[in-house]
């Protein structure tokens, strides 16, 4: 039946002053197939199908083994059974093409019944995790056309809470490299207000080099970036798309839901179009699996994610030129040479000069880690900084200093266990750390840095980076509990607000405690 409708559909187009190439490209066809149907008369056509039914096929004497291959493996394939007709009748070379053959199996198994089994994918649906506990990351890009009428790839970096589905998409002009998957990051944890415990990531070269076996070796810039920031990285094996189902969906929305059809202008006016579509869309609609609205949901898991550095989580430090660390533990900025630690050189290390006041930091390109704060010289051709020769006098100074900055304080028992452990876990930068702290004491009020000082101890974060983020969150927190006080409003909806604790009988605390004693 199938002959007779392209046979008709030929001849029709025929009729309609088609020619041979056009009726192929409509049709869909090979164009031999239309050569041959052309000049056909029906009954021509007619008894051509009768004799293709009569005739005997070259592979017909090989049937027997086609039909036991089946019957006993469904899921054998052309190519197999015609190697194994090979090794069974001893010859090198049958009298029968692959291609011819191919055909025949596919005749066959539409003859007897013979249908290859079902091999789709089995999946299990995953419960969301806990708030706060997992992202997912991903890339992709897609082609966009500019204003000058040519196109232009664009590439996609997606980062997803699994919990709530809160959404970031970050875009560059250029093939990422591990500096910008860095860098997106940062700004992804700037959007969220702190980072999740886990991040789940497909393999891709700016992240790992090697699998290894399950001995994941990441890219050198990114392996420091992870060592200060400190999530869980989960990475999906090659290819296994379905592990993270949520950035894949994700991705695929912003290239299809935001960016295709746009004309690209440039990557900046690109990226706050694309925030703005986030706020409006992209986390503001009911979303299809959970019929939630994400927004809505990450303003109750937003208190749930850890809070990350001030350098790595406040602003990323890409506005400042990147330095190479010379191989005597200096950096040249404005022609003058700012000592760093000893050991902090690495070839090709870089790091980011920023001018702060009368001093200035320098600052790991990629982690965001202090190296060195020194005031700011305005001649030419001098050394700034003290070598690590000079410890006697150093160990004085640090002293002095580490006395200072818990006298702001009163000597609080509090602070004072708060900056023993950041000397114990950074007592090459212990002296930056103190004076970032005492900047601290001048921009914030002691009541505040006293509750980020606690906030700090309770979550075993130990630095100044990390107080000083504990400090603009807090702030934070006040200011919104604040204007919703005054608002007169509650800020989650009901069906996100929990209910209160089940209140227990103080007998059952009584027979705890009998037991308790019993037991010694």
């Amino acid at each position: 039946m199938k002959d007779w409708m392209i046979y008709e559909k030929i001849q029709e187009l025929k009729r309609n002053k088609l020619n041979k190439s056009q009726v192929s490209r409509r049709l869909g066809i090979d164009y031999k197939t239309v050569l041959k149907y052309w000049d056909m008369e029906p009954d021509g056509f007619a008894k051509a199908r009768d004799q293709a039914k009569e005739r005997i096929r070259k592979a017909d004497r090989y049937r027997d083994i086609v039909l036991e291959s089946l019957h006993k493996y469904p899921d054998m394939t052309a190519a197999q059974i015609y190697d194994r007709i090979k090794e069974v009748t001893g010859q090198s070379k049958l009298d029968v093409r692959e291609r011819a053959f191919r055909n025949y199996v596919v005749w066959i198994r539409n003859e007897y019944g013979i249908k290859k089994p079902d091999a789709t994918r089995q999946y299990e649906a995953v419960a969301d995790p806990p708030m706060g506990s997992q992202a997912q990351v991903d890339m992709g890009e897609i082609s966009l056309e500019t204003d000058n009428g040519r196109h232009k790839k664009i590439y996609a970096f997606g980062m997803v809470l699994s919990h709530s589905r809160y959404k970031y998409i970050y875009w560059i002009d250029h093939p990422w490299t591990t500096a910008d998957f860095v860098e997106a990051h940062i700004k992804a944890f700037t959007y969220f207000g702190g980072m999740p415990r886990q991040i789940v990531y497909d393999q891709d070269k700016v992240l790992a080099v090697s699998e290894n076996h399950g001995d994941i070796i990441y890219t050198a810039g990114f392996q420091n970036y992870h060592d200060t920031a400190g999530f869980d990285i989960y990475l999906c094996r090659g290819a296994d798309p379905e592990s993270k189902g949520r950035i894949e969906n994700v991705i695929k929305y912003a290239k299809h839901g935001f960016a295709e059809h746009r004309v690209f202008h440039d990557i900046d006016s690109f990226n706050e179009d694309c925030i703005a579509w986030l706020a409006r869309t992209g986390n503001a609609k009911v979303h299809e699996t959970t019929k939630k609205i994400p927004a809505e949901v990450f303003a109750l898991e937003r208190e749930y994610l850890k809070p990350v550095s001030e350098y790595s989580f406040a602003k990323p430090v890409n506005a400042s030129i990147d330095y190479l660390v010379r191989k005597d533990n200096v950096v040249l900025y404005k022609s003058n040479r700012y000592r760093v630690p000893k050991g902090t050189y690495a070839k090709g290390k870089k790091v980011h000069v920023l001018p702060e006041g009368n001093e200035i930091s320098i600052v790991d390109a990629l982690t965001g880690e202090i190296y060195a704060t020194h005031p700011i010289c305005l001649g030419k051709g001098e050394l700034i900084g003290s070598s690590s020769h000079d410890r006697r006098d150093m160990s004085q100074t640090l002293k002095d200093l580490d006395t200072a900055v818990k006298a702001l304080f009163d000597n609080d028992e509090n602070v004072a266990d708060f900056l023993s452990h950041v000397h114990e876990e950074k007592i090459r930068y212990y002296r930056d750390q103190l004076l970032e702290i005492r900047r601290l004491c001048k921009e914030w009020d002691t009541d505040t840095i006293l509750e980020a000082v606690a906030y700090c101890r309770e979550r075993n974060l130990y630095s100044a980076s990390e107080l000083k983020s504990a400090i603009y969150f807090l702030s934070k927190y006040k200011e919104d509990s604040v204007k919703v006080a005054n608002a007169g409003i509650v800020l989650l909806p009901e069906k996100y607000r929990g209910g209160s604790p089940p209140i227990r009988e103080l007998s059952l605390y009584e027979t705890v405690m009998e037991r308790s004693r019993k037991d010694g």
